[in-house]
């Protein structure tokens, strides 16, 4: 005999195991929903923190002037020329607190593209904690009211935004006036005998006066841009010029502010702004460049460091 019911059955077993399938899954959903319930923070639309990520209280922004550095708030941060990198000292004291008041908060943690290693900090005379930036003092200006403003650049000539990728800065002392320096404070010199893009100093002149050469150039707003250059030596080596003149390192400098190679053989001197040295030691004519009682051309070798100064170096 056949079956005519074998339909009906199949169609109860498929409704008892789709049944048994929507139990199953409302089972896992609730298991899930379950979980992430007690994984959540107990105050509502709040998150679980996510590692021990702490927010920075230094960081960039992009500014009129580039990238330049700030607190957590936005707020522009500067440098002042007449301090000295790394001395543990802010020549910024009394009244000019007031309008330049210290960077200090507390805990300094940064990002990329800043490095830590690039910040410290000193207690200033006045018992404050000022953080530094490779070695250079930072500070606010009382005069920015809102993030981004960059009122305090080169007020008086000495006050600059600190920029994180800068190569070239501004120092400052009073017998000296303003001059160059890389970014951590080291003077850079001109020498007299030089020729717009050419350097004089060769041989043995270049262990005492190594060049300065940068790829980038990125500066204070007074110093323009196209003033910097850069140009290739006689030994196939780059070096910067600024104002068309050759920017040297004095290797009996060795630390921030110093400026040892000051008028040294009177002829060496450090990289005003203004891209002038003093008028008696402008180059001379060819034919007048040796004095009349010069020694006689020899080939400079290691052994003759008794004459490296007949060239001035």
């Amino acid at each position: 005999m056949i079956n005519l019911n074998f339909g009906k059955r199949d169609a109860r077993y498929s409704e008892v195991i789709g049944m048994k399938t929507l139990f199953m899954v409302m089972l896992i959903l609730a298991s899930a929903l379950f979980i992430a319930g007690c994984t959540q923070n107990a105050t509502p639309g709040q998150s679980a923190p996510q590692g021990n990520q702490t927010p920075s209280t230094i960081g960039v922004a992009s500014s009129s002037l580039g990238t330049i550095l700030v607190d957590a708030n936005g707020m522009t941060l500067y440098y002042f020329a007449a301090d000295i990198p790394a001395s543990g000292i802010s020549s910024c004291s009394g009244p000019c607190i007031g309008i330049w008041p210290v960077f200090s908060p507390g805990t300094v943690t940064v990002s990329a593209p800043l490095a830590a290693s690039d910040f410290s900090s000193f207690v200033r005379d006045d018992g404050k904690t000022q953080v530094t930036y490779r070695g250079w003092p930072l500070y606010y200006f009382a005069k920015d009211a809102t993030p981004g403003d960059v009122n305090g650049e080169n007020v008086l000539g000495t006050w600059f935004v600190v920029k994180p990728d800068e190569t070239v800065m501004i120092a400052q002392q009073s017998a000296l006036g303003s001059f160059l320096t890389d970014s951590r404070g080291n003077t850079l010199y001109y020498f007299a005998k030089d020729t717009p893009g050419t350097s004089m100093c060769t041989g043995g002149c270049t262990g005492k006066w190594p060049s300065f050469d940068t790829a980038t150039i990125s500066a204070p707003s007074v110093l323009s841009p196209a003033a910097f250059s850069s140009m290739m030596r006689a030994d196939g080596m780059n070096q910067t010029t600024y104002m068309g003149r050759p920017l040297y390192y004095f290797a009996n400098d060795t630390k921030p502010g110093d400026t040892n190679g000051e008028g040294f053989n009177n002829l060496w001197y450090v990289a005003a702004i203004n891209g002038t040295i003093p008028v008696s030691s402008a180059p001379l004519p060819a034919s007048t460049m040796m004095p009349e009682t010069a020694m006689p051309t020899v080939t400079a070798t290691p052994s003759m460091a008794m004459l490296v100064t007949s060239g001035g170096y």
